[in-house]
């Protein structure tokens, strides 16, 4: 009997030492379990850095742990249902106020995103391949940003345009001066237009011309025109003439006054164009009108005109438009005095 229960409390004793042997290593091995899920990792935002030490398993979890606020436009990388791992970076970007324009229309909208481009996908929107976004797709974006999306169309129309027609004008020297005749009516064309019409946001830009086809050629006008200039002279005769001039007329005669000479000069009463003075004769200067020329001299004032005159001389004082007419007479020239007449260049 005695022995028998000797070997039960070795039994018993025996049993304890397992099951405390069994609890130790439950213990390293909780501890090494526990050991192998935390991790070390970095946080970053709001402009700060800093490094956690955890057991969450998400980053969603991790920031709850962290009291780190995020609001639905912020942006979080890795993304909330990422599992963490042992040392992974999260950045969080904060969400700011941007303005964007669509079809004219405006709102304010929060975003996170970094460029222009990553916007536009975030709200998947559809761009056409004529649309526009300014700023340009790759811009970063920044706090009260304006970003612009234009709808770009384009249609194809053809219109029918008139064709003017044009003028030509042939000149008649046979003609009275200013005198104009039809000699053929003009009639204007029709051609074809097909246009490319551009709009944006509905508003139309621009317009190119992609294609034209002449349905009825334009007929082009014909006038004749007359440049016979005619001059009635005081006594009625008709004289064509090449051009007219006002001038600031005065008067010479050949004495000594008026030329320096006196009779027994050899070159007394000589012309410029080695003439003899004569009724008729004047003095011009060369530059405009050249000497040789016929003329006829008109009264502007309703005194009797000069009449037909002839450039043959030249006087130191007749320069530009000025002209000095020989009259016989000192008392004649006198009379004359200044006074403005019309030089018609006869042809």
């Amino acid at each position: 009997m005695e022995s028998f229960l000797g070997n039960k409390d070795f039994l018993k004793i025996v049993n304890k030492k397992v099951f405390i042997a069994i609890g130790l290593v439950a213990i390293v091995i909780m501890s090494l379990s526990l050991m192998a899920i935390k991790k070390d990792v970095v946080v970053v935002y709001d402009g700060n850095e800093v490094t956690v030490s955890t057991y969450a398993g998400t980053v969603e979890g991790l920031l709850l742990k962290q009291g780190i606020e995020i609001r639905e436009e912020d942006k979080v990388v890795p993304e909330l249902q990422e599992k963490l791992k042992d040392g992974a970076r999260i950045v969080i970007h904060r969400s700011f106020e941007i303005q964007l324009v669509q079809s004219q229309r405006e709102e304010t909208i929060m975003t996170a995103e970094k460029t222009v481009e990553d916007l536009i996908n975030k709200l998947d929107i559809n761009l056409g391949e004529e649309d526009k976004v300014e700023p340009h797709l790759q811009a970063s974006l920044y706090p009260g940003e304006i970003v612009r999306i234009i709808r770009v169309t384009k249609e194809v129309v053809t219109e029918e345009k008139e064709i003017p027609f044009q003028t030509t004008i042939k000149y008649n020297d046979d003609m009275d001066y200013g005198k104009t005749t039809r000699v053929q009516e003009g009639r204007t064309g029709v051609k074809e237009v097909q246009l490319q019409i551009t709009y944006e946001d509905g508003a139309e830009v621009t317009r190119e011309v992609i294609e034209e086809s002449i349905i009825l050629e334009a007929t082009n006008e014909i006038v004749e025109k007359g440049t016979a200039r005619l001059l009635v002279t005081s006594r009625g005769d008709t004289r064509r003439y090449k051009d007219v001039i006002v001038m600031e007329a005065s008067a010479y005669t050949a004495g000594y006054a008026s030329t320096g000479k006196s009779p027994g000069d050899p070159y007394y009463g000589i012309t410029r164009s080695g003439t003899q003075v004569r009724p008729g004769v004047v003095a011009v200067d060369p530059k405009v009108i050249p000497l040789g020329s016929k003329l006829y001299i008109e009264s502007m004032d309703r005194t009797s005109s000069y009449g037909l005159a002839s450039a043959e001389d030249t006087g130191g004082a007749i320069k530009g438009n000025k002209v000095d007419l020989f009259f016989e007479s000192r008392e004649a020239a006198l009379r004359f005095g200044r006074r403005k007449v019309k030089v018609y260049i006869l042809d």
